[in-house]
């Protein structure tokens, strides 16, 4: 059971950072961010695809 909830935090975090990423980016125009982001969200779907308890 512990691994599971780390493995989620571990998601958890990286979609919000996929979310403050890709909205830091659209404000500042930064293509970088923008990117960053959207790398951070598709880490976490394929860490929840990947890991299923």
């Amino acid at each position: 059971m512990r691994a599971d909830r780390r493995v989620r935090r571990v998601s958890t975090v990286l979609a919000l950072g996929a979310v403050a990423g890709s909205g830091l980016g659209a404000v500042a125009e930064s293509i970088w961010l923008l990117g960053a982001g959207a790398w951070l969200l598709i880490s976490a779907v394929l860490l929840e695809l990947v890991y299923r308890p």
